[in-house]
């Protein structure tokens, strides 16, 4: 009966310029609260109570509005379908109506357009009785709403490039002065982009009140356009009222004459979100205002976006009344800020404030204790809890997200909480620091320790108010993608218990290096060591002195993680250390000949460039001149950086022999594959004798010892393995990694940050490298935060053109290591350059040309990068 009605009431359908709805999820309310909106059923002559009622106000631009509605209730209110028997609706003529409606608790939704919702928004920050408006939910089709700027074909330059400057001189028609997508937002970009002067604006007002919904007026601006009526050259219209127009669709357009004499401005305005259900945080007016009703206020909401959200386009009794309201696919959730275009606009104009009530926040903190989480956005899951994860739980925060981060540890920290004896930090405070907060525990200049760094990261999620949406002692055991994008998170507690979660999206923030995968030799764990009566250690094992003390000890690798325990392991009492090394690498010294801090000319802008003159520019990041710097370069630095390599084996005293690098590799290739800056501790140790240094492999074991590849045996009844750390992806479902296409040399990433083939999912510090990475990993966190938001635009085509050149380009001479994909290291101040031009900040950072050029760039640099995602939704 249910089917049959609904495809009834479908079947009537008009032609109607349809709106949105949405997904709002309260799965934590009450069930004594969920029981009052979907018990009980229509009674004659006994309204519901304020508790059960569900209802909704929504503007009548057509006679179809009714019927989609009265089939959506239809819906709703059955028992097999979404189960509200207390929801109904009601129509309003305009929008101004509406909002004061919800303002007054007379409904509980309101179906806005952008300019409701931010006049809905700021009239609420205005009323102290009133909670703040927050977006709940709507159609895929409202996502990235899109404006065309249209000129006769006659009024361009014979041979000209149809771009916005073309409209300066036009005398332009538009839809009526309230509609977001006829007026508000493209009038605010000619405005502001070439200068348009408001007197060469005619808008055709139809409607008003109803905010451009029924498109009248930019349908007679384009029949005004055609006609050249009053001079009229140009038109701005919704996209899709132009592709009608060009498909016949609209009576009043003739479609070829459209076709011929008119084309579409190259430029466009930008995309904006259109309709959303908005609703109050919190107290609700019907509730009268008293905080023990914020749950069934929240419930209330939450399960009518439950039921809305459990409509099925593949249901053949559901998709006819679907397709009416407009719907391509599927319910969705609401984005961030849906207003945010729109404000602007109305802002230039005087017409609104220029953001959110700043109170926002603190209301939403304030009601945070709840069951409930009213946020309304789309849901992340965070994969980690490290200086990464951290900064993408901040990020993502500030841009709305519902975000939860996971971790199997007890504390925040990642590998900074636990990890091998002696750890510590390879560059000095001020190039590892938050953004945001000042590494305040120790002084500039110092290199500090591992305890030091984790009471730091415990100290920027109090600040930053993160603990909230961190699950500690906590793994995630699986991830899976489903059809429709959407991820199924699978967690297990250190109790044991098990747990489905459902996500919108996903963020890898487990790090670079990861205690769960440590790389090992395959003689470390094969027959090849069965008679070694001593022990073998991967070097995050190695946590206390007692384990190395009085023993002969050979430590294998020559990483930083090797150099540290070889010296750890002398400074701790072993009887002897061995350090041996497959290969000779480069360390760089703290300070360069013994005076210049490193950072001064790695890190700064002149000795970035010397690099880039050697190597190429960084692809979709370098300057434009850079491909013609490198042309030269490439044959001047050579020489240069041979010098340097004197220099750097001079000051470890190692010039000549095995162990020494020179003449073998050169040290700017052999840092992207080998990255290390070390004091003379290990040149100190070897000199008086106190660490053996020797260039070998193992070759078998004795039970007292190991023989190397040439013969020598080596006394060790401890073996430490400083060997690093292995990749593993095997958390998420096979068809997923088959999309990832995990190469022999890492997984390739759009700005290193997002799979060109996999939806929704972002890898945040996993596979990035950089010097200064806990400064890296916030500015890649805060760009992603804007990339979900859809401030930043891209598209696939684009993405995989830049992955691939730079895969061609890493592999032209960076060394063949399983995390070549990753590395910028000597290039991360071109990559921070793009970042900050994505996100639209000032690229510079320093006060003066001078500091531009030769001052190295620190985490201070980037001060207060992410505190602006929150002030820039």
């Amino acid at each position: 009966m249910l089917c049959s009605s609904l495809a009834s009431r479908a079947s009537r359908r008009h032609d109607v310029v349809a709106r949105s709805l949405s997904s709002f999820t309260s799965s934590s309310a009450s069930d004594a609260n969920i029981s009052n909106i979907t018990g009980g059923k229509w009674q004659f002559l006994t309204p519901p109570s304020p508790k059960q009622r569900v209802l909704m106000g929504c503007v009548s631009y057509d006679p179809a509005v009714g019927n989609i509605w009265d089939g959506i209730k239809e819906w709703l209110t059955s028992s097999s379908g979404g189960n509200l028997p207390h929801f109904d609706y009601v129509l309003f003529t305009n929008y101004e109506q509406q909002v004061s409606a919800l303002l007054d608790g007379q409904i509980d939704v309101a179906w806005n357009g952008p300019v409701a919702h931010v006049m809905a928004e700021d009239l609420a920050a205005d009323r102290p009785d009133v909670a703040l408006v927050e977006s709940v939910g709507m159609r895929d089709v409202d996502r990235d709403f899109k404006t065309v700027a249209l000129i006769k074909r006659d009024r361009l330059r014979e041979g000209g490039a149809p771009g916005v400057s073309a409209m300066k001189g036009q005398i332009i028609a538009t839809g009526s002065t309230d509609s977001p997508q006829g007026h508000l937002v493209p009038v605010d970009w000619l405005v502001h982009t070439v200068g348009v002067n408001d007197a060469n604006i005619i808008p055709y007002e139809y409607d008003l009140g109803k905010h451009g919904d029924t498109a009248v007026g930019e349908i007679e601006a384009m029949k005004a356009m055609l006609e050249e009526s009053g001079g009229t050259t140009a038109a701005l219209v919704s996209e899709m009222m132009y592709q009608r127009g060009l498909n016949g669709a609209i009576d009043a357009i003739n479609a070829e004459e459209l076709r011929e004499s008119v084309v579409q401005i190259r430029d466009s305005p930008p995309v904006f979100d259109h309709c959303c259900f908005d609703a109050l945080v919190g107290d609700h007016p019907s509730d009268g205002g008293k905080s023990s009703d914020i749950d069934s206020h929240r419930a209330k909401i939450g399960a009518f976006s439950n039921a809305i959200l459990s409509m099925d386009m593949n249901d053949p009794c559901q998709a006819p009344i679907m397709k009416m309201e407009g719907i391509s696919e599927r319910w969705m959730g609401p984005r961030v800020d849906p207003g945010g275009v729109v404000r602007t606009a109305l802002y230039r104009r005087g017409l609104a404030s220029a953001s959110r009530s700043n109170n926002f926040s603190s209301q939403m903190r304030a009601f945070s204790s709840s069951a409930a989480s009213f946020g309304g956005g789309e849901r992340v899951a965070v994969l980690g809890a490290g200086v990464s994860g951290l900064q993408s739980v901040r990020a993502l925060k500030a841009k709305g997200f519902d975000v939860t981060a996971y971790d199997g540890s007890p504390k925040v920290g990642g590998l900074w909480r636990k990890n091998y004896l002696s750890y510590g930090v390879q560059v000095p405070k001020q190039l590892y620091e938050f953004p945001d907060l000042e590494f305040s525990e120790v002084e500039v200049g110092q290199y500090p320790s591992g305890a030091e760094v984790q009471k730091y990261i415990e100290r920027y999620v109090d600040h930053f108010n993160l603990g909230d949406n961190i699950a500690l002692n906590t793994s995630v055991t699986k991830v899976t993608q489903n059809e429709d994008g959407s991820w199924n998170v699978k967690i297990k507690t250190s109790d044991g218990k098990e747990e489905d979660n459902h996500f919108d999206k996903v963020v890898v923030a487990t790090g670079l290096y990861s205690s769960k995968n440590p790389s090992l030799p395959a003689w470390a764990t094969g027959e090849t060591a069965a008679c070694f009566n001593g022990e073998i250690l991967h070097s995050s094992r190695v946590h206390n002195p007692d384990q190395v003390e009085g023993k002969k000890v050979v430590v294998v690798g020559n990483g930083k993680s090797a150099v540290d325990l070889a010296v750890a392991s002398s400074n701790a009492g072993a009887d002897s250390v061995t350090l041996l090394s497959r290969n000779a690498h480069w360390p760089t010294p703290r300070l360069i000949a013994d005076l210049i801090p490193f950072q001064y000319v790695f890190l700064s802008r002149t000795g970035q460039n010397l690099v880039l003159g050697l190597t190429g520019p960084l692809p979709g990041c370098s300057p434009s001149h850079s491909s013609l710097w490198h042309s030269i370069g490439q044959y001047i630095m050579p020489p240069i950086f041979r010098v340097v390599e004197l220099l750097f084996a001079a000051q470890f005293r190692n010039v000549t022999g095995p162990t020494s690098p020179f003449n073998k590799v050169g040290v700017v290739e052999d840092f992207y594959g080998y990255a290390q800056v070390l004091d003379y501790s290990l040149r100190d140790k070897v000199k008086s004798g106190e660490v053996d240094w020797k260039v070998g492999a193992v070759d078998s074991f004795e039970s007292d010892g190991v023989v190397l590849a040439d013969g020598e045996k080596v006394e060790a009844n401890v073996i430490i393995c400083g060997t690093g750390f292995q990749k593993d992806y095997s958390i998420f479902d096979h068809a997923t990694r088959e999309k990832l296409n995990i190469e022999y040399d890492g997984l390739w990433l759009f700005n290193h940050t997002v799979p060109t083939n996999v939806d929704n999912l972002a890898f945040v510090g996993s596979e990035l490298a950089v010097i200064s990475n806990i400064t890296g990993y916030g500015l890649q966190a805060a760009w992603l935060s804007k990339l979900w938001s859809g401030e930043i635009h891209t598209n696939k085509q684009d993405m995989e053109s830049e992955v691939n050149e730079m895969k061609d380009w890493k592999r032209k001479w960076m060394p063949n290591t399983p995390s070549r994909s990753s590395l910028v290291l000597l290039h991360q101040i071109h990559w921070y350059d793009r970042i900050m031009r994505d996100m639209g900040l000032k690229v510079g950072r320093k006060s003066n040309i001078l500091s531009e050029w030769f001052m190295p760039y620190e985490s201070s640099d980037y001060h207060g990068v992410l505190t602006t995602l929150a002030e820039k939704k």
